[in-house]
């Protein structure tokens, strides 16, 4: 996996998951006129003292961590609630977000799964611009924006099925491909141009099933994309089984690609048991060595382990090397056991999963499809040695030497599945790494010098797949499956906030559920709503104290009659048969206001075990005032829960 990263095999079982648990909230919608970019020329170097992030992983080492990020703390992250909302199709445009927004320069950039481009102004949401792709398709990524004045999408588009393996030839092939947008205009540059024989072609891969889904990375004159094989892997065995992954360099003043290097080798040349091997996720380069490393996915021929398959590998980005754009090192994780009989079983390892589960015979009932997934993290340990970091789908976070690639250590941090184990991309923060775990939905914490365990910490959203985790000052951001915003003490790993991403403002009957990312900028928090299947996307932007004020296809939602300012307790989706644990709420003793909102499809309300507090039965999507009898004592935990259904429960703290 990707960016998002999702796969579309793993992605066709989570969509049928994830269908019981949407959340539906209907409000009205208002349009808004175009407008310009967030005006930073007050700052020194018109730059936002709360920095940029410009790209999937925010720099090219992939830290998902913001430095620049010193305003919202543990207090303050509590109280983050939505301070503009942003609609793909109130914009104008459609389909739902999974990448991390891009954020840079006064705007916020986002591709969609319908194949839009958005441009909005970073502190109100007010759309810029919007273009649609010029030949189809979805963006299923971040966009990367690295301050040349351009706007770089990978778009896919899975080329047609055939019965042979073969390769389409001419003008009418049908692949993903990479484009260039004006980043103040949003007008077309460049769409990518592959020179495949005596044919000029727009796409990067014209493989049955191709795609791509990590992000376009650009270093020293080049696009890096990386192709990978969903579609295929789903696809008749001739297809699955003659795919190979492979990688383009493209110009990226021009849009021609200069390089293309499978990964193992093109297909068909030589005719032999290796295939599979592409690649899903967003590398991370060293500027010093110029040299990229990236993850790769597991092998199309079950009975066949290649050395490139299961690995990151290490490419060579210094043009002036004879070995520029080539492999030349690798690093194997846990390596794929084919067992023959799994072609016999129903692949159900994902909690929940109702018949007919996963389809037999394709990936995951062959192998253990232990895919590297994930991008990988470059840091530098205790000791000044240089490390690449990397997660893979057999639960394990592996750390070795970026120049050897040789292992210095490793931590198994969950349980592996063919949906992960690790799938959403970790963080380094300077000495610790973050990432979640798909199976029972949890985000965890080791020391980067020797893996040793920190913390982990549930998410209850039952699977968490691929959702990264974000850093800044301290917090721990993620987003879950069922569509909240979470936060964590990068500490302790305590859950600082649950909330809805976009319950209310411009959701209007759309449901919310998300495997995006987060980016943090602008002492803002900005969160993705999509699972690459919504015909409705959302951006929120999140400030403590919130202050909802529209957007881009924003309008806040009215508060409810007789519920005052202050903290929400929230009760989520699933909180009827769950035992679903509510964020910890905080409330300010002598001066008590809380209301609750349940997104659950049972009526709930919270009553103090010590009846000192209580609320009105609230349905899906309402929102009621909590009553207080008496003033709480700062500094004591309270507990709370639903009389109805006393699975819901969690805890309130006065201060």
């Amino acid at each position: 996996m990707g960016p998002l990263d999702m796969r579309p095999g793993r992605g066709l079982t989570l969509l049928a998951m994830v269908a019981t648990i949407a959340v539906f909230v209907a409000v009205p919608m208002q349009t808004h006129a175009a407008a310009a970019c967030a005006d930073d020329s007050r700052y020194p170097g018109s730059v936002h003292p709360g920095g940029d992030w410009r790209m999937y992983g925010h720099d090219q080492a992939n830290t998902r961590t913001q430095p620049a990020e010193h305003t919202i703390g543990q207090l303050q992250a509590t109280q983050l609630a939505p301070a503009w909302t942003f609609s793909s199709t109130q914009a104008g445009g459609s389909g739902d977000f999974t990448g991390t927004p891009t954020v840079a320069d006064g705007c916020v950039y986002v591709g969609s799964n319908d194949g839009w481009v958005f441009a909005m102004n970073a502190d109100t949401g007010a759309l810029v611009w919007k273009r649609q792709v010029p030949a189809g398709g979805s963006i299923n990524s971040s966009v990367t924006v690295p301050g040349d004045g351009r706007v770089y999408a990978a778009v896919s588009h899975a080329a047609s099925h055939s019965q042979g393996g073969g390769q389409c030839t001419g003008q009418k092939c049908l692949g993903p491909y990479v484009i260039a947008l004006d980043q103040a205009s949003g007008a077309l540059l460049w769409s990518s141009r592959w020179t495949l024989g005596s044919d000029v072609l727009n796409v990067i891969d014209t493989q049955p099933g191709s795609d791509v889904y990590g992000s376009p990375t650009v270093f020293d004159g080049f696009v890096f994309e990386g192709v990978s094989g969903g579609a295929a892997e789903l696809g008749d065995e001739s297809d699955r089984y003659a795919f190979q992954g492979s990688f383009v360099l493209i110009d990226a003043a021009t849009g021609d690609v200069v390089k293309k290097v499978w990964t193992i080798h093109p297909p068909h040349q030589p005719e032999d048991n290796y295939a599979g091997a592409g690649i899903w996720s967003t590398p991370a380069i060293d500027p010093t060595t110029k040299m990229l490393y990236v993850g790769t996915a597991n092998p199309f021929k079950p009975q066949a382990e290649h050395p490139y398959t299961n690995a990151v590998i290490k490419v060579d980005m210094d043009r002036t090397h004879a070995t520029f754009g080539e492999i030349v090192g690798h690093f194997n994780g846990t390596v794929d056991q084919y067992v023959p009989e799994m072609q016999q079983l129903p692949c159900y390892d994902i909690p929940g999963n109702p018949p007919p589960y996963y389809p037999q015979g394709l990936g995951s009932c062959m192998d253990q499809d232990y895919d590297f997934g994930a991008s990988p993290n470059l840091f530098t340990d205790a000791t000044g040695a240089r490390m690449v970091g990397a997660g893979q789908k057999s639960g394990i976070y592996f750390a070795f030497h970026a120049d050897s690639m040789k292992q210095a250590w490793s931590t198994i941090v969950g349980p592996p599945s063919s949906v992960g184990g690790i799938v959403g991309s970790t963080a380094f923060d300077g000495h610790s790494i973050y990432g979640p775990i798909t199976l029972g939905g949890y985000v965890w914490s080791i020391g980067a010098s020797n893996g040793a365990p920190r913390w982990v910490s549930p998410v209850a959203d039952g699977a968490h797949w691929g959702e990264p985790v974000s850093v800044a000052n301290g917090i721990a951001y993620t987003v879950d499956l069922q569509g909240f915003l979470d936060a964590y003490d990068s500490q302790t790993g305590v859950p600082l906030l649950h909330r809805p991403i976009a319950a209310g403002s411009a959701a209007a009957g759309n449901p919310v559920l998300s495997w995006g990312g987060v980016s943090i900028a602008r002492n803002t928090v900005y969160a993705a709503v999509g699972i690459t299947a919504l015909p409705n996307g959302f951006i929120v932007a999140f400030k403590p104290g919130g202050g909802e004020s529209g957007g881009g296809g924003g309008g806040g939602l009215p508060p409810p009659p007789n519920v005052g300012s202050g903290a929400t307790a929230v009760a989520g989706p699933g909180s009827y048969t769950t035992t679903y644990w509510t964020p910890i709420v905080l409330v300010q003793a002598g001066d008590e206001k809380l209301s609750f909102t349940n997104l659950d499809l049972q009526r709930h309300n919270i009553v103090d075990k010590s009846g000192l507090f209580d609320s009105d039965l609230a349905g899906l999507g309402q929102t009621v005032p909590v009553r207080f009898h008496t003033h709480l004592t700062r500094g004591k935990v309270y507990s709370f829960y639903c009389t109805l259904h006393p699975g819901m429960f969690g805890q309130l703290v006065a201060y």
